[in-house]
């Protein structure tokens, strides 16, 4: 390893002493060896541009790599991260980064660990020169109890959310309740607001009962463009009605899925009937099926107003929503489904030109 580089730095910078002795460069790695063994975590340090510089021996034991296979790659290409779906451990600005991922091991299983990474800095001559990551295995145990407690607390924000959605139809109902007996007459137009109250808060329990009493999957393989071409045909009255361009492109060849096709399509009707709501009359939506290695991904782009940066971490959230009239719970049920068939849903936007949400599925491969 080259000394005076990042190891030489963080013995010099944060003292490192031996009864006011620097540690030499050649005890520096066995110093780290031991931090990494005592605290029981792997140490990984890296250049200001990703690359790995130095990585603890007990990689071997955590996740089955030798030293020199981890050595000059970045820690995607180790853990065998597409660029589309970048880990983004390492920090931005000075903050330190800590959260809890899951990576896959040399064998292809997968471990989940908490990360701590932070930038290194030469105090003598003030200048950043990488990083410094440690990660720790956490038991099976331990997730369970995080996954609980995230579980709790969702269901807490989730029951808040009824509580308040529910509370203002009946609100209204018991307004318009109240002025018809004080003035005892027969009013159409109260009557209307109330029946639209009342099918609100039906569209929300109905919403409900597909988390309370979810059907059960009817697994098998089927081809995404047929889905998607589905799909588009259960909405073409609407198209027409708002008079909408739909362009649908897929790949020549068939891509297939192993999935529940009711619940598929059900995520692909939710997706495009956002879309067209987002979209103004003779506006345009696009739709792409392709694959991107092993992966099948399916984009569905609009050409509305755009979701303002502020609220991108919201969307998907029970309960909120953009449009005037939505509830939130059609892309939280889409989140569950596609979560259910091991994909992704991301969403990117740009206010002014559109929004596209990418559903990403494992391709079926026959093993046969």
């Amino acid at each position: 390893m080259k000394r005076g580089g990042s190891m030489a730095s963080i013995f010099r910078n944060n003292a490192v002493v031996a009864g006011k002795k620097t540690v030499k460069p050649e005890e520096e790695e066995k110093i780290l060896e031991l931090l990494a063994r005592i605290l029981d975590m792997m140490i990984i340090i890296c250049t200001k541009d990703g690359r790995i510089t130095y990585v603890s021996p007990n990689i071997k034991d955590i996740l089955g790599y030798v030293r020199n296979e981890a050595l000059g790659k970045t820690l995607d290409e180790l853990f065998n991260h597409p660029p589309q779906k970048s880990l983004q451990i390492l920090p931005r600005g000075d903050e330190t980064v800590k959260r809890l991922s899951r990576f896959s091991k040399k064998d292809g299983s997968f471990i989940w660990m908490v990360i701590n990474a932070s930038r290194l800095r030469d105090q003598e001559e003030n200048r950043e020169y990488g990083y410094v990551v440690t990660l720790r295995e956490i038991s099976l145990d331990t997730m369970e109890s995080l996954q609980q407690r995230d579980k709790l607390s969702a269901l807490g924000q989730l029951a808040a959310g009824i509580a308040h959605e529910i509370k203002n139809p009946l609100t209204s109902m018991k307004g318009f309740i109240q002025i018809m007996k004080a003035d005892r007459k027969y009013n159409e137009e109260y009557l209307k607001i109330m029946e639209l109250e009342l099918e609100r808060l039906e569209s929300i329990s109905q919403e409900l009962m597909c988390f309370a009493k979810p059907n059960k999957n009817q697994w098998k393989v089927c081809n995404l463009g047929a889905i998607l071409e589905k799909s588009i045909a259960l909405l073409e009255g609407d198209i027409f009605r708002k008079r909408i361009q739909v362009i649908f492109h897929r790949d020549e060849e068939p891509i297939s899925v192993f999935c529940d096709e009711q619940k598929i399509k059900q995520v692909f009707i939710n997706l495009i009937k956002n879309a067209m709501e987002a979209t103004e009359s003779q506006g345009k939506i696009i739709i792409k099926a392709s694959k991107e290695k092993e992966s099948a991904v399916i984009t569905v782009t609009d050409t509305g107003c755009g979701i303002p940066e502020e609220l991108m971490n919201r969307i998907g959230q029970p309960f909120f929503t953009t449009k005037e009239n939505g509830n939130g719970l059609g892309l939280m049920m889409c989140n569950k489904i596609i979560a259910e068939h091991n994909g992704s849903i991301s969403v990117r936007s740009k206010m002014g030109v559109g929004t596209t949400f990418a559903v990403t599925l494992p391709i079926f491969r026959d093993q046969g």
